[in-house]
C-alpha cells in the first residue's frame, strides 16, 4: 500500500489548511504562550503531529539491536507492519503544513539526532556527519523534527553505544532505540494532552525546551541534579546521554529538564 496516496494525501486535502493555521503561532520564538488551557491548543496539536512524524520516518531507521529489549512504544503500535515512504514524499507532505527541510548543515545537536557513532581514533576529533538517515524539518524558527544522521567522532564528544543507544528523551518512538516522552504510561486519551517540546533557533542563540519553568541545573522540585554542568547541557541539547556519566549513580536524575540557551558561534 502507498500510505501517502491512500492515507496522508487525503487527510491533508481535508485538514492541511486548518492544521497549518493552528501551528503558525509556534513558528516564531516568543510568538505564542499558553495563557489559558484549551484542549488541542498549538502545543497539543504539534505533539499529535509529531506522532504522525514518528510513524512516517520509522522505516528510514535501522532495526532495534538484537540484544535490546522491545520498547513500550513498539509493543502498543506494532510498527514493523508500517509501509515505507520515500524522503521526497515525506518532505512534500509536511511542506503542505508550512514546514521546510533543515537541509545540509554542519553537525549541531539542535538540528541532528545521532543514529550511529563510529568512533575516531583521536579522542578529540570533532563530530563529522557521514550520512543522512532521514531529513529534518523546521517550522519557521521552531524545530519540528531533527535530521537523523550517522557520524564519526572522538570519544571526548560522542561515545559509541551511549550517544546512539541510550534512551532518547522527549521523543515517542524510534525503531532503533528506546525512547521516553511525557505521554508514556498514560491512557490513550491522556496521551493527546501531551505538550510538544519547543526548541528554537534565532540569529544569536539556540533556545531549548522553552516552555519549562525551571532551568536545567535543577529538577522539577528545585533540587540540584547530580550531573556535571557539561552532562546537563549535553542531555538537554542531545536529548540523550552522549558519554558515560562521571558518577554512575547520577543516572536517577539523568533525564532532560529545564530551559537552556546556548549562544551561537
Amino acid at each position: 500500500m502507498d500510505v501517502i496516496l491512500a492515507v496522508v494525501d487525503p487527510w491533508l486535502d481535508e485538514h492541511a489548511d486548518v492544521v497549518r493555521e493552528a501551528l503558525a503561532p509556534l513558528a516564531t520564538f516568543g510568538g505564542w504562550a499558553r495563557t489559558t488551557y484549551e484542549f488541542g491548543d498549538p502545543l497539543e496539536t504539534a505533539y499529535a503531529l509529531s506522532r504522525v512524524n514518528d510513524a512516517l520516518i520509522y522505516t528510514f531507521q535501522p532495526p532495534l539491536p538484537a540484544d535490546a529489549e522491545t520498547p513500550w512504544a513498539h509493543d502498543i503500535h506494532h510498527p514493523e507492519r508500517w509501509p515505507p515512504v520515500t524522503p521526497d514524499q515525506y518532505l512534500a507532505a509536511f511542506a503542505r503544513l508550512g514546514m521546510a527541510p533543515i537541509g545540509d548543515v554542519a553537525y549541531e545537536p539542535f538540528f541532528h539526532e545521532v543514529v550511529h557513532v563510529a568512533e575516531s581514533e583521536a579522542p578529540g576529533a570533532p563530530v563529522e556527519i557521514t550520512g543522512t538517515v532521514w531529513p529534518g524539518l523546521m517550522l519557521g524558527e521552531m524545530l519540528f523534527s531533527r535530521t537523523g544522521v550517522t557520524v564519526r567522532a572522538g570519544a571526548q564528544h560522542l561515545v559509541a553505544g551511549v550517544a546512539d543507544r541510550s534512551p532518547l528523551f522527549d521523543v515517542f518512538m524510534r525503531r532503533y532505540r528506546e525512547t521516553s516522552d511525557e505521554s508514556m504510561g498514560w491512557g490513550s486519551n491522556s496521551q493527546w494532552r501531551t505538550d510538544f517540546r519547543r526548541d528554537y533557533v534565532t540569529d544569536d542563540a539556540f533556545h531549548f525546551d522553552v516552555d519549562e519553568e525551571f532551568d536545567s541545573s535543577r529538577d522539577q522540585f528545585g533540587e540540584p541534579r547530580k550531573l556535571t554542568p557539561a552532562e546537563r547541557s549535553d542531555l538537554v541539547r542531545h536529548r540523550c546521554l552522549t558519554r558515560p556519566l562521571q558518577d554512575p549513580d547520577a543516572w536517577e536524575t539523568a533525564c532532560p529538564g529545564g530551559r537552556l540557551t546556548v549562544r551561537r558561534a
